[in-house]
């Protein structure tokens, strides 16, 4: 009968259907398996070697960082592991970065540890799946990594100022600010974020001007005492300089109050005050040593 199918056309289109449904099987999981990242342990040549290949970008964006260029390297090893397993995640997490950088004890980790949203992050940290991404606040507040690594950059030096924080560099401020601003908007107005960055800077001018204000100091009475007579006035002075100046910076970039105030602000001012107590302690024994002379000379 015209249009009528017969029983071996049927099986002949069932067996078609099978054959191709196989075919798209193995199809489909040959492209799954290409699509995962290769297991097995590596080295950071391997991994540089490959994820060029991937995202030459992000390779380029470490190779001119900080953990690139400074001693010791941090590689790709150093903050991933050496394995696809839990790579991300891992890199994500505080105590990657923390490992490195000193521990709790030291300045950087400690700034951030007892500011507001480091607070937040010890408290609430096992709670929160680590595969997010960093960015769109998939975080309730920012670790080390959701900021120095925002949106999965890798080039960690963007938002670090000069080390010799006396310099004012308008151009790497800016570029500093940018960075950050990324980085804050996924949570704060933008109102919020720039009082925050104008706050910041007069704090640090003001950190700044108490050390200017020590260096000139010590220029002066170089002109009238020896180096060994100021030695412990120069030593406050490099205090003043490379810590406590530093730390002011620490409390302003992390929203710290400890390090804006108590190690920063008030430590600067009284070594401050140490400088110019020995300065005129020199002066008085220099006055004093003065008057007996001119009394024995009579």
């Amino acid at each position: 009968m015209l249009g009528s199918v017969t029983k071996g056309e049927r099986r002949g289109t069932r067996n078609l259907r099978i054959v191709f449904g196989w075919l798209l099987f193995f199809v489909t999981s040959s492209v799954a398996v290409a699509g995962m990242p290769p297991a097995g342990s590596f080295d950071n040549a391997a991994c540089i070697s490959c994820h060029e290949q991937q995202d030459s970008a992000l390779v380029k964006a470490w190779q001119i960082s900080a953990h690139a260029k400074d001693k010791p390297v941090a590689n790709c090893i150093s903050c991933h592991g050496n394995s696809h397993n839990r790579a991300a995640s891992k890199a994500r997490r505080d105590k990657t970065c923390i490992n490195c950088h000193g521990g709790y004890k030291s300045p950087v980790v400690h700034s951030y540890a007892y500011s507001k949203h480091g607070l937040i992050l010890r408290i609430e940290k096992n709670k929160w799946d680590w595969t997010q991404p960093l960015a769109h606040a998939n975080y309730r507040t920012p670790g080390c990594a959701y900021c120095h690594m925002h949106a999965g950059g890798h080039n960690v030096s963007a938002m670090i100022r000069d080390p010799d924080l006396l310099k004012e560099n308008g151009k790497q401020i800016k570029s500093i600010k940018d960075a950050t601003r990324q980085v804050c908007q996924d949570c704060h107005a933008p109102r919020y974020i720039s009082r925050l960055f104008d706050n910041g800077e007069k704090m640090l001018e003001i950190a700044r001007m108490k050390v200017r204000e020590a260096r000139d100091l010590l220029l002066q009475a170089k002109k009238q005492y020896t180096a060994k007579e100021l030695e412990p006035a120069e030593k406050r002075y490099q205090e003043m300089q490379s810590v406590y100046l530093k730390n002011v910076y620490l409390g302003i970039a992390h929203q710290s109050p400890d390090y804006q105030w108590w190690y920063g602000q008030p430590a600067l001012d009284g070594d401050l005050l140490r400088i110019k107590g020995a300065i005129n302690e020199l002066g008085r024994i220099k006055n004093v040593n003065l008057s007996q002379q001119a009394q024995c000379a009579r």
